[in-house]
């Protein structure tokens, strides 16, 4: 599943939620379509504790987080966003609230578990910051008390997302599997090499961690004409004005899916 568009350097945008009640955004899309993905494989509850891991940094994953469960929240699921990328947090700018009275404070006795849960200006999303900066996580996730802030936030919300450090380059994901109920897996396009992926798949797979789906990110659809309009054009629907939130633009996804669908048997 690809989800939204790469955009060269020196024209970066910083991380943003485009996901909104009626949005016909370009990138929209595909959050609604990973969206209903995890509402169905969560049908039975045992899978709402979710880390978004990458092989590296950079691949998209606090904006994925953050426009996910912004998502989530428009279909009436309470959702709390936990920044455990703690070397480069970015999920409190992500949604215009402080760093400040986060994770490290509660780890520190100095904040409850209930003063820590920043309140975002999205329905029915909620936000825990890293907080000051944090020297050696692994100490705070193999912790007890880790382990209960994630237990007690499990049975208050419908999904608790994690943004977590990339598998290669720290091994956090390995502490925080042992709270979560499986990873989303992003990479992204003409970045990560396979040689990348495969290595983190495979760290992963070793510490027992259920790979939920692998979502394609930053993809430019410009750059990949060599496979045609079926490649192309497959992931070019969530992004094309052509697909927007119109009568003609719904008549035309219909009758791409049905094209799909018949492709397929």
């Amino acid at each position: 599943m690809a989800l939204f568009k790469k955009k060269h350097d020196k024209h970066l945008k910083k991380e943003r939620i485009i996901v909104s009640e009626g949005s016909s955004r370009f990138g929209s899309f595909g959050y609604t379509r990973l969206r209903d993905n995890l509402l169905y494989i969560n049908s039975d509850g045992k899978r709402k504790v979710i880390q978004i891991e990458s092989a590296l940094a950079k691949e998209g994953k606090t904006s994925v987080t953050a426009n996910l469960a912004v998502s989530l929240g428009l279909t009436d699921k309470k959702v709390v966003v936990i920044d455990l990328d703690f070397r480069r947090p970015r999920l409190h700018r992500v949604f215009g609230l402080e760093k400040e009275n986060g994770i490290a404070e509660y780890m520190m006795d100095n904040l409850s578990r209930e003063n820590i849960v920043k309140h975002t200006s999205h329905r029915n999303v909620d936000l825990i910051t890293r907080g000051t900066e944090i020297y050696n996580p692994a100490l705070i996730l193999v912790s007890e008390k880790f382990k209960a802030l994630i237990a007690s936030l499990r049975e208050e919300y419908d999904f608790v997302l994690l943004d977590c450090a990339p598998v290669l380059q720290v091994s956090d994901y390995i502490h925080i599997s042992k709270v979560s109920d499986g990873a989303l897996f992003l990479v992204s396009y003409g970045k990560t090499t396979k040689t990348q992926v495969a290595d983190a798949v495979k760290e992963l797979n070793k510490n027992n961690i259920t790979i939920l789906g692998t979502l394609f990110t930053m993809y430019d659809r410009k750059k990949d004409s060599r496979y045609g309009y079926g490649y192309g054009g497959y992931y070019g629907k969530y992004y094309d004005s052509a697909y927007g939130d119109t009568p003609k633009g719904r008549a035309a996804r219909a009758r791409k899916e049905i094209e799909e669908e018949k492709a397929a048997k």
